[in-house]
Parts: C-alpha cells; sequence; structure tokens
C-alpha cells in the first residue's frame, strides 16, 4: 500500500534498515531502490524515476541513513494521508519561507519531531518533539510521504535544479500552490543520522529555488509572520557568511538582493556578517 523510495548513493539500502521497515511499517509496501552509486541521478530526477516505478496509491520518500522508532507507523502515514485536503507531510518544517535563499530552518520558529544523531557517534542524539501535528509550508527532505494522485499534478523538478539540495521545499511549494495542506505530524518517530551540509552545491540550489519562486516569497501559512524583519537580515548576513566559508563569489546578484529585500537593513546584515566572518 506504500510505495517507499529511496535514492541510495551506496547502491542499495543497509540490511539493517531492511530489517527495520519490516518489523516496523505494519503495512504492505514496496521499496523501490534508486541505484545512484556512481552518481548518475540527480535527486530530482531519481525521486521521478522512483514515482513512475511506484504501483502503490502512497509515497514515502526517504533518505538511507534513518531509522524507524515507531510501530505501525505506515497506517499512521494512510490515515493522515487519507484527508484529500493533505497533499504531503513530514517530520520537520517551517511556517514561513524566507525572501532570502536560506535554509528552511532559519524561520523561526520550526516544528522538528525527531532523532538528530550522528552515524560516527560524534555527538549525543537529541530527541524533538512536537505535541500535536503541525501545519507548515513545508517539509525536510529526509523523509516525508504523499499520494500519487497528487503526483499526478507536480514533480521534481529536474530541469531547474541538478544536484540534491532544496528537492523538498522546491515540491512543498508545488504542493503549496495546488492549494494542499502540509503537515509535520507527530505521531511517526524516525531517527535521522546525518544533518546536511551547506557548501557550493547547496548555494547554486538556493539560487535556483530563489529565481522559480521570487515572487511567491515569502511565503506563509501565518501572514502575520511576513512582518518579520530581524529574521531577513539573519538570512542575509548567513548567506553572506556561507558565500564567504566556501570561496563563492559574493556577486551583484547576491548584494540586489540585499538591497531589494532589506533596504536599509542591510547595512544591520553586513555589520553582523562581518561580526560573525571576522570573530569566528
Amino acid at each position: 500500500m506504500i510505495s517507499l523510495i529511496v535514492c541510495s548513493k551506496n547502491g542499495d539500502i543497509s540490511e539493517q534498515l531492511k530489517l527495520n521497515i519490516e518489523n516496523t511499517i505494519g503495512v504492505p509496501y514496496e521499496l523501490i531502490i534508486i541505484d545512484n552509486a556512481k552518481n548518475t541521478y540527480s535527486i530530482f530526477e531519481a525521486y521521478n524515476e522512483g514515482v513512475k516505478r511506484a504501483s502503490c496509491d502512497f509515497l514515502c520518500f526517504m533518505h538511507e541513513d534513518i531509522l524507524y522508532h515507531s510501530h505501525y507507523w505506515g497506517k499512521s502515514v494512510i490515515q493522515h494521508l487519507s484527508n484529500p485536503k493533505t497533499g504531503l507531510i513530514g517530520l520537520a518544517g517551517s511556517y514561513y519561507l524566507l525572501a532570502i535563499p536560506s535554509p528552511w530552518f532559519k524561520a523561526k520558529p520550526y516544528a522538528k519531531n525527531l532523532i538528530q544523531s550522528r552515524s560516527d557517534g560524534s555527538r549525543p542524539a537529541k530527541h524533538y518533539v512536537i505535541p500535536e501535528d503541525k501545519e507548515v509550508i513545508c517539509v525536510d527532505g529526509f523523509w516525508f510521504c504523499s499520494r500519487k494522485d497528487v503526483f499526478k499534478q507536480v514533480a521534481f523538478d529536474e530541469k531547474t535544479f541538478n544536484n540534491f539540495h532544496f528537492y523538498d521545499l522546491d515540491i512543498s511549494m508545488q504542493i503549496h500552490e495546488r492549494n494542499y495542506l502540509i503537515y509535520a505530524i507527530s505521531d511517526v518517530i524516525v531517527e535521522h543520522s546525518s544533518g546536511g551540509a551547506l557548501n557550493n552545491q547547496w548555494l547554486e540550489a538556493a539560487y535556483d529555488f530563489y529565481h522559480k519562486w521570487e515572487k511567491q516569497l515569502p511565503a506563509t501559512i501565518n501572514p502575520a509572520l511576513k512582518k518579520i524583519k530581524l529574521v531577513n537580515v539573519k538570512a542575509f548576513r548567513d548567506l553572506l557568511y556561507i558565500h564567504k566559508k566556501y570561496n563563492y563569489p559574493i556577486s551583484k546578484e547576491t548584494l540586489k538582493i540585499g538591497r531589494e529585500k532589506l533596504g536599509l537593513n542591510r547595512v544591520t546584515a553586513y555589520l553582523l556578517f562581518y561580526l560573525k566572518y571576522y570573530l569566528s
């Protein structure tokens, strides 16, 4: 009843994860693994291929560095998505997408319901909990689910994007634009053993996302959040910091975004950037 779609950099998922799925999902499922050991696909292409292969009504897109801590979680997924108004569910996401190229979690407050760990054990695991389902505008890509009928209207945008970033935010925006509800759900617990990375590829995808959705940004389910100015100032500061950290030139376009989106507040953003960069 659920198609589990994985883009695997190892060519296959671990036997541990296969057994974990079998012991916890609680419903019939099929496992669709897109072999990306030779880096044949972007994640957009891999997930589109997974949707083509899927034979079930419900779709679950998942990373291969996760473990399920909830039993019968498949039943929860089906129950959530049986509401035709709901188009997407995940375990972490934001109520607000900024007008500045940035990660979704730069817009606070946000919803997180997961166990965050490190595969090398370098940090103790953190357990984030939300007391109830939260409506959000986007979900994080380590785990999210939808329906096959929703994906008759949307697809992962492999024409605009060509790497492994912003697939989650872009598909969230596509589904939001079609007036479906998006939720971070509270009754499925997954452990994720990676924190992701911001790098040059992330920056390229961040600008691709910004160009595609600029007219709709900032986007939110709570109009009052659009009035928050300081979060955009901090996001622009951090954008400049990422540029410098990864030796990615700060272009005229970057400065134009700051001027248009922040106005005089960009001066504050520049000052905060220099303090962050030179004192770190």
